[in-house]
């Protein structure tokens, strides 16, 4: 007959399977923890570069909207003036325009009295 472990040999094996299923338990849950805190520092640590990176971008947007501004602030006065030249230029047209069309009346009436007084035209008198 096989030779059988003793009675309080069997309690001993019994009471250290739980105690070792315990210890691997936690072994394995504090690997798993460890590995989904390794996963989220490795998230955040893509996400803080990405923000970095995005803090970056935004800083050299508004330094670029900054000198955009104060140019635009500077041809303030220019516009002003610019705008005082294109009224005075487009007043300027208007009277060439009535002077331009005197002068070609006053031409074709000069030619009308040079004919009148050389040619003697029957019909006028």
């Amino acid at each position: 007959m096989p030779a059988t472990p003793s009675q309080p040999t069997r309690r001993k094996n019994a009471r250290r399977q739980p105690q070792q299923a315990d210890a691997t338990s936690a072994t394995h849950q504090a690997q798993s923890i460890t590995t989904s805190l390794l996963r989220t520092k490795n998230l955040m640590s893509q996400e803080l570069d990405r923000v970095s990176t995005l803090n970056t971008n935004i800083d050299d947007d508004g330094a670029l909207l900054h000198d955009a501004k104060e140019e635009h602030a500077g041809m303030g006065g220019t516009m002003k003036g610019a705008k005082k030249v294109m009224g005075r230029l487009g007043r300027q047209d208007v009277r060439d325009a009535v002077i331009l069309k005197c002068a070609i009346g006053f031409y074709w009436v000069v030619v009308a009295y040079v004919l009148w007084s050389r040619i003697k035209v029957p019909f006028l008198p």
